[in-house]
């Protein structure tokens, strides 16, 4: 079977079983580094990220808080080496949304938009953004030593933001959750952003793969591991004939890959190991997915022929592309 189908058939069961997973009694707790989220309800989810428990926990100001959000972090870190990217490849529910709206835009003959790289390099600060918002400003709300009556509202703040926390308990009874916050100003205004970005999403994923990964601060804080994490994209330059397969069906829209022509390993920052190059690249063992430096995938000719009805052996050597 395809590696294209097993990701799907992992998604899906990740999809129910975070989502749904506590209404057969499975609770994974919330140290997961992936987009499951804590607002479908603690009775309903089967696990959830870290995100709202570590802003929990620093936002109570003492030592136990910082202990617990310390532990938190730890956690997920240990639960990030074994699958880097992955998480957001194989295992978020958002993600799951997210590939499913882009299925049904390809059922319906629509094209897909695709930002130029310069514009990409303008709006990456966002996903740094997030990320400053989830550990500072709890810590704000913590010591409110400026404007007090802002900083004592600020305890979740990402999550306030965050579409996921209005999209996913739409899936639950839980969607009261989607609403705007009218308990003060400051949360007013950060859940009417929520709601804004979380429409702003849905209808971006509709046009653009993976719309929401490429802003996302989780995606950003498992790059930071991606060297010591276990799975690895890794390239042979010299086999590669610069055919651009792998950019064009990448859903993170990754060029370098296609660009590379030194080094080996090509896991780069944005990379969710979805292994959609390793499956479409039409050369032998110009990509391979590794795992602790042990081939799991590599590309084929012979399986990009039989991707496209070829007979393998009638197709001959390919010649190399030139620029």
């Amino acid at each position: 079977m395809p590696v294209s189908r097993w990701r799907w058939l992992v998604l899906t069961l990740s999809f129910v079983l975070l989502t749904f997973g506590g209404l057969a009694g499975v609770h994974l707790g919330s140290y997961l580094p992936t987009f499951a989220c804590y607002f479908v309800g603690s009775d309903t989810y089967g696990g959830a990220c870290f995100v709202a428990t570590l802003q929990m926990a620093l936002a109570e100001g003492n030592l136990a808080g910082l202990f617990a959000a310390l532990t938190i972090l730890v956690v997920a870190v240990l639960l990030i080496i074994p699958l880097g990217g992955a998480w957001c490849g194989w295992i978020c529910p958002f993600a799951f949304i997210q590939d499913v709206l882009d299925v049904l835009r390809r059922k319906l003959g629509i094209g897909y938009v695709r930002f130029p790289e310069t514009l990409r390099r303008n709006l990456r600060p966002l996903r740094w953004i997030f990320l400053v918002i989830l550990f500072v400003l709890p810590l704000w709300a913590a010591f409110p030593l400026l404007v007090p009556a802002v900083a004592r509202h600020l305890g979740i703040p990402f999550c306030e933001l965050c579409p996921v926390r209005y999209i996913m308990p739409l899936f639950t009874e839980r969607a009261g959750y989607m609403g705007v916050s009218f308990g003060s100003i400051t949360t007013f205004v950060l859940s009417a952003l929520g709601v804004l970005f979380a429409g702003f999403t849905l209808v971006g994923a509709f046009f653009k793969r993976r719309f929401w990964c490429a802003y996302c601060p989780m995606v950003l804080l498992l790059s930071f591991f991606r060297r010591i994490s276990l799975p690895k994209l890794k390239k042979d330059v010299t086999r590669c004939t610069r055919c651009e397969i792998c950019y064009n069906v990448c859903p993170m829209d990754i060029e370098q890959v296609f660009l590379e022509r030194q080094r080996e390993d090509v896991t780069f920052p944005d990379c969710v190991l979805c292994m959609e190059c390793v499956e479409h690249c039409p050369e032998n063992d110009a990509l391979r997915l590794t795992y602790g430096g042990i081939t799991l995938l590599r590309s084929s000719r012979a399986a990009f022929s039989r991707r496209r009805g070829i007979d393998a052996s009638q197709t001959g050597p390919r010649e190399e592309s030139h620029e």
